[in-house]
């Protein structure tokens, strides 16, 4: 593939990523530099805008299933929920690499794009893991709301993860850093981009059920024996903020 001095703006969508990689291929080259909503204002580049085309987007995403093996069809998706700047051009280059190899792309450590992929995955699957296990739902009338602040683009992991393990329930978690609003209906995901928190009166029942188990958990604790530095290694100070035992 060539390298071209061009610069490609598209609008930060998976189907949208898709497009670029159907033009950069078809046309052999990799732009300098792609820029999405959230990093096209960090810059003062000129760049190309390129218009999402889901048909050719939905083939070329087909086409990626079919050819490439399917722990890196995986990588590359991974790669592109994951928060590291560029990263759409170390994808291409990541691609061109699935594409003329069966081995695991995990095995080209020494290529600068894929291990840069991989630390940012990396981080991605842990923060989501963490959260899956930090999350406190609370129910608003029937539904089981939490609004989280993750580094990184975990919906399309946790989304999946509660709509397994509550199938019956109504679910709405909202991600403010990502202005992402996900709803599970009965095992039903659905994601809601550039969209505001959902605004609820909090039902009194709710909030005696919080003031209980922190009067229990306050109860339980021996001060002398409490290790601060054990806590913080076992749960992150920046998921508390949205857990239940640590609101007042």
């Amino acid at each position: 593939m060539e390298e071209s001095a061009e610069h490609w703006e598209y609008d930060g969508s998976f189907l949208g990523f898709m497009t670029i990689v159907d033009r950069s291929f078809r046309e052999k080259k990799f732009p300098t530099l792609i820029l999405s909503p959230e990093t096209a204002v960090e810059t003062l580049f000129l760049a190309e805008w390129i218009e999402t085309d889901v048909l050719r987007g939905e083939k070329i995403y087909r086409r990626l299933r079919q050819r490439l093996r399917s722990e890196n069809f995986q990588f590359i998706q991974n790669g592109f929920y994951a928060t590291l700047e560029g990263k759409e051009r170390y994808l291409l280059e990541a691609i061109e690499i699935a594409l003329q190899t069966k081995d695991l792309l995990e095995n080209h450590l020494g290529h600068p794009a894929i291990l840069a992929l991989a630390k940012s995955i990396r981080a991605l699957l842990g923060e989501s893991h963490a959260l899956t296990g930090f999350v406190r739902f609370e129910y608003v009338g029937d539904v089981l709301f939490i609004k989280i602040h993750p580094k990184h683009y975990v919906m399309p992991y946790l989304c999946p993860h509660f709509a397994e393990r509550y199938p019956q329930e109504k679910i709405m978690i909202y991600d403010e850093t990502h202005e992402l609003l996900g709803i599970i209906d009965q095992g039903d995901i659905h994601l809601m981009a550039n969209t505001s928190c959902p605004e609820f009166s909090e039902a009194s029942e709710e909030q005696d059920i919080r003031q209980q188990w922190q009067t229990f958990l306050r109860a339980v604790t021996i001060d002398e024996r409490a290790n601060y530095r054990a806590q913080r290694n076992h749960l992150p100070l920046r998921f508390r903020g949205d857990m239940t035992e640590f609101k007042a």
